[in-house]
């Protein structure tokens, strides 16, 4: 039998409204490390995005460095294996591979290979408890069409001729696995899409959707597939195919849903994998207020009539992080001042200024598509500033800019009555 541990989509050296959430995601690290020296696990698979951009901090490079180190010294026999995601760099997530070689059983794979010689770098042997091999690791990357063999064939959709490259290249890994070693089994790695699984709404979805796969590409002939990029914790088509999603919320959508990593145990080839989910506890709340949209009193009296007392003595860095958002009613004036009143001598982090809903923007964190309207109101030119403002600076425009935004608009249509 051999005893994984699955994780994915950490985004090491993510911000949220500007705050740095490192002292999160090394408590968070810290408690896996925690978890699989209690569960005594063979071997740490890591399915990709382990950075949240392709050129991280020099900080955020540090935690994982430390991270690595800091599993080996607790568990000197456990393998660990770690692929890109589309959020990585391949190039940089190998970098420090010289060192991995030196401490042991930690592999990095980053980039694709090609012919059975490429394909060598991918198949990484994971040893049990009594150090034979116990099961073979398909440890892919994020493809992208360009990485492998994918040309359209006739009658075939560009998806489609993706899916069935992605198929091959995998029929091939495990063929070259079952040549070595017939006797272990198969577990796959992966960071892509999968056809019929359910998005959490923050990953990065490439254009065309050309990075959606058949289930059955990487499950026929697998014992387990282990798979990142989608953050929601989920199985697909099988019980042997699953998402672990991201440990932490990447944003307030994804606030509410379980954020998990998952333990497998397979005792051989051909057997179903025992899994079980393992709660990630929630080193900082993501809050939003009103829960339910509301007017700015409402607001108001949902943030003074919360007990912030648990926090007071909380470091800055591990305090909640707060969404302020609210429907206009016309009784709003000065909401710098009343914002800065209400943050004061409290406990939180303001993530942004508060949002004004119904300026086009989604009851959320991205755009939704704005309805068709009379192209002579006055809220589409709103709604057009208020999308390229936030797509400009990643957060929807303060309510000082609105303001000044519409005593423009209003100043225009003064004009435009002479």
């Amino acid at each position: 039998m051999i005893r994984i541990l699955h994780t994915s989509d950490w985004h090491l050296g993510l911000e949220l409204g500007g705050h740095d959430r490192l002292e999160e995601q090394r408590r968070f690290l810290d408690w896996l490390r925690a978890e699989c020296v209690a569960r005594q696990v063979d071997a740490l698979l890591v399915a990709g995005d382990v950075y949240d951009v392709v050129n991280p901090s020099v900080a955020a490079q540090s935690l994982f460095a430390e991270f690595l180190v800091e599993f080996r010294l607790a568990l000197p026999d456990a393998a660990v294996v770690v692929v890109a995601g589309n959020h990585d760099s391949g190039a940089r997530l190998e970098l420090p591979s010289p060192f991995a070689k030196v401490l042991g059983r930690i592999h990095l794979v980053g980039g694709v290979g090609g012919g059975e010689a490429g394909l060598e770098r991918h198949l990484v042997a994971l040893a049990g408890k009594d150090g034979a091999d116990a099961a073979w690791c398909l440890a892919v990357p994020f493809v992208r069409p360009g990485d492998i063999e994918c040309k359209v064939g006739p009658q075939e959709t560009v998806d489609q001729a993706f899916s069935r490259a992605m198929g091959e290249f995998y029929r091939s890994l495990k063929e070259l696995a079952r040549r070595r070693n017939p006797s272990i089994p198969l577990v796959a790695m992966g960071h892509l899409t999968l056809a019929g699984s359910d998005k959490a709404g923050s990953e990065r979805i490439l254009i065309g959707g050309l990075e959606s796969v058949a289930v059955s590409s990487l499950a026929d002939g697998a014992d387990y597939v282990a798979l990142g990029h989608i953050h929601r914790c989920q199985t697909v088509g099988s019980p042997k195919v699953r998402y672990s999603g991201s440990p932490l919320a990447m944003d307030f959508d994804e606030r509410r849903h379980a954020h998990r990593v998952l333990l497998v145990e397979i005792d051989g080839p051909g057997t179903d994998p025992a899994t079980t989910p393992v709660d990630v506890p929630e080193f900082v709340p993501l809050l939003r207020f009103p829960e339910r949209p509301g007017s700015w009193s409402d607001l108001e009296k949902e943030v003074t009539e919360f007990d912030w007392s648990r926090w007071n003595e909380v470091a800055r860095d591990l305090r909640p992080l707060v969404e302020m958002r609210f429907s206009p009613d016309g009784s709003e004036s000065d909401l710098r001042s009343r914002t800065e009143a209400l943050c004061a001598d409290r406990p939180f982090r303001l993530v942004g200024a508060p949002r004004m809903l119904g300026t086009g923007l989604a009851d959320g964190n991205r755009q939704t598509r704005p309805q068709a309207r009379d192209l002579g109101s006055a809220e589409v030119p709103m709604e057009l500033f208020a999308r390229h403002w936030s797509r400009r600076n990643g957060s929807p425009p303060p309510p000082e800019m609105v303001a000044c935004f519409t005593e423009i608009l209003d100043g225009l249509a003064v004009q435009g009555k002479r």
